[in-house]
């Protein structure tokens, strides 16, 4: 008898327990993606169909179809002054999931701690703080260009220091006013060149192609590639120089510099892209 009783006991909790965990997840209005029915259990009323789980998040985007579609997406984010947007452009988690730790290595020969990423991502936490950790770069690396392009000339080569007491500081976030921001959103004629094109055939010739192939494959892409994107605005040209990479049959930027921004010794601070007038030479001589 008593032990009748622990069982119905055990029986009773055991349904509680799946009561109350089932009253937690109810009351959230989510559609059925087989007939489409509104539902708030964890069932759906017209087809029975189970609630779907809900999907792990994602920092990327769904990849594009073309080199020139991601790159024309990162632009166009840029003209749009949309930071997001340009960063979807990205294959953050799919680059961490195919990253080639010891390709990198073997091709800088040396283990740096302002290196981004640094540690094999063995187990979910390094592998999410790999694709943090990646992001952040990446987008310090806009962000520098962002600043540079507002400041132009006035684009401190030292930290600024100011005195008490005086207008300096005022005088120095002026000219973060100067309407220079707003002239992106005035880009039009986004386009994409070959870099190898615009260079005579210099940037990937000899020896410099087998350097392009050990650089690239430590992103352990089905195929890399570099292009220019241009854009006119105004009396400038904005040239950017990002790498691209295809993992299947998609396709996604993986950094906003490339080989040929090293090729055509752009500085850090302009990596992401730069603006002025004539072409990528011009801008360099």
């Amino acid at each position: 008898m008593k032990s009748l009783k622990g069982i119905i006991a055990l029986l009773l909790t055991l349904l509680l327990t799946l009561s109350s965990l089932c009253a937690l997840s109810e009351g959230e209005e989510w559609i059925c993606p087989d007939c489409g029915g509104t539902n708030t259990s964890n069932f759906c009323g017209q087809c029975g169909a189970p609630r779907p789980e809900t999907p792990a998040f994602r920092h990327e985007g769904e990849g594009f179809d073309s080199p020139e579609a991601a790159v024309t997406c990162y632009m166009e984010g840029l003209r749009d002054l949309d930071f997001d947007r340009m960063l979807s452009a990205f294959a953050w988690e799919t680059q961490m999931k195919h990253y080639d730790f010891k390709a990198d290595f073997e091709s800088t020969r040396v283990y740096s701690y302002t290196k981004r990423p640094r540690i094999p991502s063995d187990n979910p936490l390094v592998f999410s703080a790999n694709v943090n950790s990646l992001r952040a770069a990446q987008t310090d690396m806009i962000y520098k260009a962002l600043e540079k392009y507002i400041l132009g000339d006035d684009f401190p080569e030292a930290p600024v220091m100011f005195e008490k007491d005086t207008d300096e500081l005022d005088v120095f976030l002026q000219k973060f006013e100067n309407g220079r921001l707003e002239q992106l959103s005035r880009m039009t004629n986004i386009r994409c060149a070959d870099p190898d094109e615009l260079s005579g055939g210099q940037i990937f010739a000899g020896r410099n192609a087998e350097t392009f192939a050990r650089w690239s494959a430590v992103y352990g892409a089905d195929e890399t590639v570099n292009l220019i994107g241009m854009a006119d605005v105004g009396e400038e040209t904005l040239f950017c120089c990002p790498t691209i990479c295809r993992y299947g049959d998609r396709w996604y930027l993986v950094s906003a510099n490339s080989f040929t921004t090293t090729w055509f010794a752009i500085p850090m601070e302009q990596q992401a892209f730069v603006c002025g007038p004539g072409s990528p030479l011009d801008l360099i001589h």
